[in-house]
């Protein structure tokens, strides 16, 4: 067996690539409203960048213009939809984080709530449709009760992606 890595050593196991209309537009937002930092230069192709990597605290993602390396996916927004996989970001300022989103024009879903698993969260939805969940551990879970909906914690907006 080798011992050679199996994934470079700054880059973390799972790292989601995002699909943007406009990446030049999402850096910027991720930048201002979240707190994201770009990683090395952004690949430009036609004067267009196709591809950036960035990263927030521990968190990394990729970000691909829709329509390059021949890739058919498409942004929540272009297609009408909530996306399949949620966004859930740990920060360690909430409140200052939530003010920040919120100055720099993020939509805000759902104000900063406290949840029964011991986490002060709010969501947001970014400029291509995605939603983001910031959260900050503030306490132990609560005991779950098994008749709780997590439809009862957020607005019907968050859960159904409006027109």
């Amino acid at each position: 067996m080798s011992s050679s890595h199996y994934k470079p050593n700054h880059v973390p196991q799972l790292t989601p690539c995002l699909t943007v209309e406009e990446p030049e537009k999402s850096i910027n937002f991720y930048e201002l409203a979240f707190g994201f930092e770009t990683i090395g230069n952004p690949i430009v192709k036609e004067g267009l960048v196709i591809f950036a990597e960035m990263f927030c605290l521990e968190a990394r993602i990729m970000i691909q213009r829709q329509g390059s390396f021949s890739s058919i996916s498409q942004t929540p927004k272009q297609i009408g939809t909530q996306q399949g996989i949620g966004i859930y970001l740990y920060i360690p300022d909430i409140e200052s984080h939530f003010e920040r989103a919120q100055s720099c024009g993020a939509t805000i879903l759902s104000e900063l709530i406290d949840t029964f698993w011991g986490d002060q969260i709010y969501t947001a939805k970014d400029l291509d449709g995605y939603l983001w969940t910031f959260a900050q551990k503030i306490s132990d879970p609560n005991a779950i009760d098994e008749d709780i909906a997590f439809t009862d914690m957020w607005p019907q907006e968050v859960l159904i992606q409006d027109e």
